[in-house]
């Protein structure tokens, strides 16, 4: 049988494509059709448990190894773990199986076809905790990251200056995601390259200066708060410690936020057409100030104690003496401040006095034998403060306050100050802290019993007794002057030459009192004895005949490590100090007398360790 040629032809056609697909069928039945890839490796012609053992060694293989950042030149390794990274072979596995016109083991003929010549990947299937790879990703990369910091004010070597900006470098994040990504999809064991990129900051050291004018305003004004003869400067290092500073406009970080529903949308930041118009703002931070009248507040505030009395051998060893409570009102202080510092107006006092708001609850004194003595009330107060002490010297100051605290001063008695402390050596409980001896600074036994000397100084001037005996230091000594104590209220002592005395010439016992206050490094010297009308005025110190130090001095000390440096004096300048006392009692003048003390310019002290 003939068959026309017009039928022919594509009948072969037909013939040859149902042959081809008869023999293609055959040869791909119930396995991965060509041109079907997984991580780069050909599963064609591969059956499903051969597919399912090479992608679990496949992914088993690059779980172990691990994935590698290199920044700067160097190489830091993590695993996908730690990043948060797991693979989902199920799910890779069931996306193979998977039968239809897309699936891979299809048994459509034109899926078939198109297989020949269409490259068809599985797509590599993971998870990812993005919080744990973020932080884990932070961790490895921080140390090669530096945020940029603004232009701000300091204050430095006794005055205010510019510290000027100081671009940082991040690395790029979006880059490290999409290089790390594709790795992941290929189980590519290739470095991940971490770019770095320069972030400049908002503000510069032009755009500084209008801060730096209005915080040298604010220290023009001289703020001092005052409690009694305690005050507290608000200026220079503790003025810049309540300030804030911030971008123009951005006071809390932000620009302003918006109300929209449940939750408020913070506006960061706005574009500027001329970057240049803004400029660090300055105002007081209200979470500082608070902190600073806080700090205030904890040296001020007391109970109110009721007296009790214990003697033994001619000595009171246990006092605890009436005192009156006192409370700082925290809010109306802060008021006070707010009220007073100006920040803009250049017209504003010099010169500020903020009488401080205490509260007081007046003590009773319940002891008959108190009131016997004539141990009444107290009638002057000496404090002073060692911050920056040593152990051994704070230990010495507390040492000396214990055993002159106690003391009763009879009627027309002189107090000795060398007597009340008794012998002041190592035999007697004292440690080794800094002196100055022969010009140089060195250790000796009882460093800092002069602090305890120059308290009951202060104590007795403002008690208005007579002072009988007191000797100047040589060098003004920077524990003496913190807290606002001009220089000329102190007074040293070394037994049994120089010696501090005052006498009682009242018609009562007076008694010193001791207390140290370690965690506001304070010492006090109380008073107390009976109230005879004394009034006491005493002029602030002149200075005069200022003179400045001589260069730093560097000493071996073999009691510190080898290549240790260590500051025990710090410079001063030399002066004449004079202030007066005026003593009334009722409307005569019983005591009209001047304190002069001359201090030569003493130079910052350095401790060169020699020690092994």
């Amino acid at each position: 049988m003939l068959i026309n040629p017009r039928i022919k032809i594509p009948l072969l056609i037909a013939i040859g494509i149902l042959g081809f697909y008869i023999i293609y069928g055959s040869i791909y039945s119930n396995k991965v059709l060509p041109n079907t890839y997984f991580a780069n490796v050909n599963l064609a012609g591969k059956t499903i448990p051969d597919v399912e053992n090479l992608i679990a060694d496949k992914i088993s293989s690059y779980e172990e190894k691990p994935i590698v950042f290199i920044i700067d030149g160097q190489n830091i390794e993590t695993h996908l773990n730690d990043l948060g990274i797991n693979f989902e072979k199920d799910q890779i596995i069931k996306e193979i199986k998977h039968t239809g016109k897309t699936g891979y083991l299809t048994t459509d003929i034109a899926a078939k076809i198109k297989a020949l010549f269409v490259k068809t990947t599985i797509p590599v299937e993971y998870c990812l905790d993005s919080s744990k790879f973020s932080n884990h990703l932070d961790l490895l990369l921080n140390a090669y990251q530096k945020k940029p910091i603004d232009a701000t004010i300091a204050f430095r070597n006794g005055a205010f200056v510019i510290e000027e900006e100081k671009a940082g470098t991040m690395t790029n994040g979006s880059k490290i995601v999409a290089d790390l990504r594709t790795n992941l999809e290929n189980l590519s064991e290739q470095p991940t390259l971490v770019s770095k990129y320069q972030i400049e900051p908002e503000i510069s050291k032009d755009q500084a200066k209008k801060a730096l004018e209005k915080v040298n305003i604010l220290n023009k004004q001289k703020i001092r708060l005052v409690f009694e003869r305690d005050s507290w400067n608000l200026t220079g290092k503790e003025l810049v410690d309540i300030l804030k500073f911030n971008l123009m406009g951005k006071e809390n970080g932000y620009i302003t936020s918006l109300q929209l529903g449940q939750r408020p949308i913070l506006v960061k930041d706005l574009k500027y057409a001329d970057s240049a118009q803004r400029f660090l703002d300055v105002s007081l931070d209200p979470n500082k100030l608070e902190t600073f009248v806080g700090d205030i507040a904890k040296s001020i505030d007391t109970p109110t104690l009721d007296a009790t009395l214990k003697f033994e051998e001619g000595k009171i060893v246990e006092f605890t003496p009436a005192r009156d409570g006192r409370k700082l009102d925290i809010e109306t202080t802060k008021k006070l401040i707010l009220d007073k510092i100006s920040i803009n107006d250049i017209s504003v006092e010099k010169e500020i006095a903020i009488k401080l708001p205490v509260a007081v609850t007046v003590a009773k004194i319940a002891s008959e034998e108190i009131n016997s003595l004539g141990i009444r009330e107290l009638v002057g107060k000496g404090v002073s403060y060692f911050s920056g002490s040593i152990a051994n010297r704070i230990h010495n100051i507390s040492l000396g306050a214990g055993r002159i605290s106690g003391t009763l001063v009879k009627p027309g008695e002189i107090f000795s100050f060398n007597k009340a402390v008794g012998e002041v050596s190592a035999a007697t409980g004292y440690k080794q802290a800094y002196v100055i001896s022969s010009g140089r600074t060195v250790l000796d036994d009882g460093g800092g019993i002069c602090q305890v000397s120059t308290t009951v100084f202060r104590a007795a001037l403002n008690a208005g007794l007579p002072i009988i005996a007191r000797t100047a230091h040589a060098y003004r000594v920077g524990y003496y002057e913190q807290r606002g104590f001009k220089p000329g209220l102190d007074a040293t002592v070394w037994a049994p030459a120089v010696d501090f005395q005052f006498k009682n010439d009242t018609q009562k016992y007076v008694l010193v009192q001791a207390i140290v206050d370690r965690p506001n490094a304070k010492l006090e010297i109380d008073i107390y004895g009976t109230n005879d009308g004394r009034k006491v005025e005493i002029t602030d110190p002149v200075i005069s005949n200022q003179k400045p130090p001589p260069p730093d001095k560097y000493q071996d000390d073999p009691t510190l490590p080898k290549g240790t440096t260590k500051q025990v004096d710090f410079s001063a300048w030399g002066a004449t100090s004079i202030f007066g006392r005026k003593v009334y009692k009722g409307d005569e003048l019983i005591i009209d007398e001047a304190f002069k003390s001359n201090y030569r310019p003493w130079q910052a002290v350095y401790l060169v360790g020699t020690g092994g």
